[in-house]
């Protein structure tokens, strides 16, 4: 078996994003004796700044740096889908559509036609690889395991792929050895936003998309188990599942939002026992481990949520339908990413939740 990193020498490609955490993998690799290139994907202009840093690092450890223009990819598959997803009343997860598509897809292929054996990232997350079997794991850290987020990347680009950052203990650390190192950006905050949105304001970022989305249309706020409408919404965009703040209206009972209805411009809300969801289905499965029709695994519905057991079933049409086993605290949102894990913290698959 081989681990996140190949302990044989390789030319290793580093997907760098300015951040402190892949300026460490590429010097961790140089330091190992591997051949380290960076490349740094240009997907918008409010990357720029972080394009500059990958190559003052890069500078640093005298090596190549390469700049991959997929603007265009970019907008189509991570920015377009996600005004799609917003028109049709889902919560889109972007960062694990542009690993599925961009960054751990395209990327791959890109760094193995500059000469890479593997590319290396700094996600959080642990990677075996045996033969042509695929095991994608929670990081040691599991505060910061990204497992989650890369649990779409398709298993023959992942085969070409590792994350030295797998069993770093923490972020602490990981600074301490940026420091150490030498690197210039030790102390560069990590980026909590959607890269493409600028002060993480998406609503701003939709309200002043040029189309006619109706995302800001206004509509009726309506109880989910009487249908009377008690109040009016300024757009579905304001809105999403579970949200219990900020609704506009005054109620006996703590209302939350329970349903988006883009058909009909409406906020649908009710207790929180509404957002009760036991069985639900997920679509676009990628699968990481192959399984029979049906089994058992521990089920995760947003980055930040407990697992969850479940009773998982293949359907004849390619879904799968999730029956969730205990009650899980945060809300089943359409949009979302469903990750399966099994007993041994190993990413089955995942895909899109469709309630």
């Amino acid at each position: 078996m081989q681990s996140s990193t190949s302990r044989s020498k390789a030319v290793y490609a580093v997907a760098m994003s300015g951040g402190v955490d892949s300026s460490v993998v590429a010097t961790m690799l140089q330091r190992d004796g591997h051949d380290v290139f960076g490349i740094t994907m240009d997907i918008h202009e409010n990357c720029l700044e972080d394009i500059t840093d990958a190559q003052i690092v890069c500078h640093k450890l005298g090596i190549q740096h390469h700049v991959f223009d997929v603007r265009a990819e970019y907008q189509r598959k991570v920015i377009d889908l996600f005004v799609d997803y917003y028109s049709r009343g889902l919560t889109p997860n972007p960062c694990a559509f542009c690993n599925r598509d961009l960054k751990l897809n395209i990327l791959v292929d890109y760094a193995r036609e500059m000469g890479a054996d593997l590319m290396a990232t700094g996600h959080y997350a642990n990677l075996t690889i045996d033969a042509d079997h695929v095991f994608l794991a929670e990081a040691t850290n599991i505060g910061k395991d990204q497992s989650y987020f890369v649990s779409l990347a398709p298993r023959t680009k992942l085969l070409s792929t590792r994350f030295p950052l797998g069993n770093m203990p923490n972020k602490d650390q990981t600074r301490a050895m940026a420091q150490e190192f030498g690197l210039p950006n030790f102390r560069k905050k990590d980026s909590q936003d959607i890269c493409f949105i600028r002060q993480g304001n998406y609503k701003e970022f939709l309200r002043n998309l040029k189309t006619n989305l109706n995302l800001f249309a206004p509509g009726h706020i309506k109880l989910q188990d009487s249908g009377q409408i008690i109040g009016e919404h300024d757009g579905l965009a304001n809105y999403t599942i579970g949200q219990r703040k900020g609704l506009g209206v005054s109620h006996s009972d703590p209302l939350y939002v329970v349903g988006l209805d883009p058909e009909h411009r409406e906020v649908i809300v009710g207790n929180r026992g509404d957002l009760t969801v036991s069985e639900f289905t997920v679509w676009a499965v990628n699968w990481l481990i192959d399984m029979g029709e049906e089994f058992e695994a521990f089920v995760k519905i947003r980055s930040f949520s407990q697992k969850t057991r479940a009773k998982i079933k293949r359907n004849t049409n390619g879904d799968i339908t999730i029956n969730l086993q205990e009650e899980c605290r945060t809300p089943v949102t359409q949009g979302q990413v469903c990750a399966m894990y099994n007993a041994n913290n190993q990413v089955i698959g995942a895909g899109i939740i469709a309630l």
